[in-house]
């Protein structure tokens, strides 16, 4: 079936860059995310795997395709050898078969000779969910045509789905969430940023390089980590969506929050994907674990909580609408290790939002970063911390048990957060906002080195720098573990 006359002229104008000279427009910012980088790298290598960039809404997904664009054509690549197609424009999504036959226009109007001769086909798919079938649709493309693929999807429930179901072993998936605290320093206080050492990766500290890192932070300027620590503020009460630091969202920063996440992602895109007969339920466990992030919450306590609050619900469904909201990559849950062989609702999981902002939107602030009660503030900085604790490959976790197992009455000993590589090696995280670090305030992660002797623990602090030799213990400020990775 041939290309409509409308959506051929779509097609030029969402591809500028067939023109000559090519030019990338709207042209991206030069600050690039580092898991951007590392799919731009992947992309211009020899045929590989499809990529899929799973994400919420406005992290940057679609400004990483036009980057990656960007450095193609930087690299020799040729305009004309690049196809970028959006499913959020209805055009586009009501043209029957539209990718098979953008694809063989594209081949036949601008490249100009078969996609099998020549340089690969570079060809970018923004908010594929959007497309009636399409995990078909791009299997069929990537087994017929030698093609380099990148699919992203602001709904990545979807993105998920389709993928595990029609693309198994084809996909290389990359979960991109709002901006670090790094991120933020790199992109908006480049002069910030320069001065810091060199970025790790998470895996990286199973290696020992966190130790070094916090070495090389320690030899900064006071001004500098002063400066550092002011900017810390401002992400703990905003979070990480990036609109809010460059000039587009900066007087109403928590109606623009609240406004994403409970219109454009609770209201919309989770309903469009999955069956949500309760709209109102997803909405009430979103902002019980708001209210409760950082803290264990289990699925027959929140179906209780949400039955008192007049919300007629079951269990299986509360842990459905949790699945939703941990597939949007809204909210993170965390079970208990070492992992049970059969996952029951019973046990508590520990739950956090993804963004800390959003729950600072909802409840209008926070309450003081430096000079709250640890108890109180502890929960809050735990849901920071957790959004460095990922790599590829790495699992996460939280360590809850007695001290004596086989004696119910004995005390109960706690680790935030268990990081756990494939090979089963791990390294617990535990956060401890105060002043003074006491031997009493490690006796959950003792217990844990005691029982699975990691290579090194890590100690998240309010102010402490301190490398324990001897039972490799990390005691590391807030700040500083935040812009290590």
């Amino acid at each position: 079936m041939p290309l409509a006359d409308e959506t051929a002229q779509v097609l030029r104008d969402l591809n500028p860059w067939w023109a000559t000279p090519p030019v990338v427009r709207p042209d991206p910012p030069a600050f690039q995310r580092p898991l951007v980088a590392e799919i731009s790298t992947r992309l211009r290598r020899p045929k590989n795997l499809i990529e899929v960039v799973r994400g919420p809404r406005q992290v940057g997904k679609t400004t990483g395709i036009y980057q990656i664009i960007r450095d193609l054509i930087g690299s020799g690549r040729s305009g004309t050898d690049i196809l970028f197609l959006r499913f959020d424009l209805e055009l586009l999504r009501e043209e029957p078969g539209i990718l098979r036959t953008a694809f063989r226009w594209f081949t036949e109007e601008v490249r100009r000779r078969p996609a099998e001769e020549g340089p690969p086909c570079y060809v970018f798919l923004d908010e594929v969910h959007k497309l009636r079938r399409w995990s078909d649709e791009v299997k069929h493309l990537g087994d017929t045509f030698p093609v380099r693929m990148l699919l992203t999807g602001s709904s990545s429930v979807l993105v998920a789905r389709g993928g595990r179901e029609s693309l198994a072993g084809r996909v290389f998936t990359t979960e991109l969430p709002t901006f670090s605290f790094r991120e933020i320093l790199e992109c908006w206080q480049p002069g910030i940023a320069e001065a810091l050492p060199a970025r790790l990766r998470f895996n990286d500290v199973f290696d020992g390089a966190l130790t070094a890192f916090v070495e090389k932070f320690g030899a900064l300027r006071s001004q500098q980590q002063a400066s550092i620590r002011r900017q810390l503020e401002r992400y703990y009460l905003r979070g990480g969506y990036p609109r809010l630091y460059g000039g587009e969202a900066e007087d109403r920063w928590a109606d623009y929050l609240t406004e994403t996440v409970f219109q454009n992602v609770l209201g919309a895109d989770i309903p469009d994907i999955f069956p949500v007969r309760h709209p109102e339920l997803l909405r009430f466990l979103y902002l019980s674990i708001a209210r409760n992030t950082g803290r264990e919450i289990a699925q027959s306590a929140l179906a209780e909580e949400a039955n008192a609050a007049k919300i007629s619900t079951n269990q299986v469904t509360v842990g459905q609408y949790l699945r939703y909201l941990s597939d949007a990559l809204l909210v993170r849950e965390f079970r208990r290790y070492p992992l049970a062989k059969k996952r029951t609702a019973r046990v508590p999981s520990k739950i956090t939002l993804t963004d800390l902002g959003v729950r600072n939107a909802i409840f209008r602030g926070a309450p003081s970063l430096w000079e709250s009660d640890p108890s109180h503030i502890g929960p809050l900085v735990e849901t920071l911390v957790q959004g460095v604790i990922r790599d590829h490959n790495l699992q996460v976790h939280f360590f809850r048990d007695y001290e004596d197992p086989a004696n119910r009455r004995s005390t109960i000993r706690k680790v935030d957060f268990v990081a756990e590589r494939l090979d089963g090696t791990v390294v617990p995280v535990e956060v401890k906002f105060r002043r003074r670090i006491d031997e009493s305030d490690l006796q959950g992660l003792q217990l844990f080195r005691r029982r699975y002797a990691p290579p090194l623990s890590i100690v998240v602090t309010r102010e402490t720098a301190q490398w324990n030799e001897k039972d490799r213990i990390l005691l590391i400020p807030l700040e500083t573990f935040l812009v290590a990775f």
